[in-house]
């Protein structure tokens, strides 16, 4: 309950917050910088806080077989299939009570697209990719899975997924 409201808070707080264009030019080249600029203004500060998160994570960790350009474009881009979806902060806000209260049930009969399309962010930001000719299939593995059920053996052997899901959880 507490990191539904730090979220919340974060939401609200990234719309006074500039675009970190230092870190988006040199991590993303310009067509992945161009859909990136099309998420909300609280998912593009989500993602950064991933990408920098992650980052330090591998510095600290002194992960020197992690490629930091890849595990940034990872970050940055895990949510990027949310474009289609554009939930503002209190709507995601309100879902993931209704969904909490329903048990679950509420996203297993809805019929609303943009819902739908929240909750399948991860498979859509993949046809995102591949549509702007991103093939890195470790970047479209990461962003693809950083949502699913993985057991334990998935995540140790894939440290770039491993870091994404811890980051992502964190922010």
């Amino acid at each position: 309950m507490i990191y539904r409201m730090k979220q919340f808070y974060w939401g609200f707080i990234s719309l006074l917050k500039k675009d970190d264009d230092c870190l988006l030019n040199k991590y993303l080249n310009a067509n992945e910088k161009g859909l990136f600029m099309k998420l909300n203004k609280s998912e593009r500060q989500h993602s950064v806080r991933v990408c920098k998160e992650s980052i330090n994570y591998i510095d600290k960790h002194n992960m020197i077989n992690i490629k930091k350009d890849r595990m940034a474009k990872c970050a940055l881009l895990h949510d990027i299939g949310k474009i289609k979806s554009s939930l503002n902060v209190v709507e995601k806000g309100l879902l993931v009570i209704i969904n909490k209260v329903t048990l679950g049930r509420f996203l297993k009969y809805t019929k609303y697209s943009k819902i739908i399309d929240y909750y399948n962010h991860p498979k859509l930001g993949v046809e995102s990719l591949k549509q702007i000719g991103i093939y890195d299939n470790e970047v479209l593995y990461c962003i693809e899975r950083h949502h699913n059920e993985i057991d334990n053996k998935e995540i140790k052997h894939n440290l770039y997924l491993s870091i994404l899901i811890i980051c992502d959880n964190n922010n």
